[in-house]
């Protein structure tokens, strides 16, 4: 049934078929009319614009290594802090002393490769969880 747009009569009892006729009649209506052009594409979401050190700090001889995370809006600022090596008398040193000086200090951190994307804004637990893996894998490389 076509679209009447007097139906249903005032002060008349509503008729449940009529009602549908109706309504089906009004969706034909509005389907048929055509569609119009693809609006302009919206903006992309926000990405992590910049991952920066924020500070390194050096701490005790022998205290932990350590960092932290902030996120500021579209940042992810790191923080390190990274224990001061045992200061000793200047002179020379035994073949013993050297290798037990060195055993105190951090290990290549060259092998800790960079995350290899990029975080949303707002981040996912998932991409949190990674640099935190990341910042773990790089801690791990500077202690002996």
């Amino acid at each position: 049934m076509a679209f009447d747009p007097t139906k249903p009569q005032n002060g008349t009892d509503i008729d449940a078929v009529e009602i549908r006729d109706q309504l089906n009649g009004l969706k034909s209506l509005i389907d048929a009319v055509p569609a119009g052009p693809a609006g302009p594409a919206g903006p992309v979401g926000p990405a992590f614009s910049n991952i920066q050190i924020g500070s390194v700090t050096t701490g005790t001889p022998g205290s932990p290594a350590g960092a932290q995370v902030n996120v500021f809006g579209n940042n992810v600022e790191l923080s390190f802090t990274i224990p001061a090596g045992d200061t000793g008398a200047p002179g020379e040193v035994s073949n013993s002393t050297l290798a037990s000086e060195i055993s105190g200090t951090a290990r290549n951190p060259n092998s800790v490769a960079p995350i290899p994307f990029t975080v949303n804004n707002p981040p996912t637990q998932a991409e949190l969880q990674a640099v935190v893996d990341k910042l773990n894998e790089l801690i791990a490389s500077l202690q002996r």
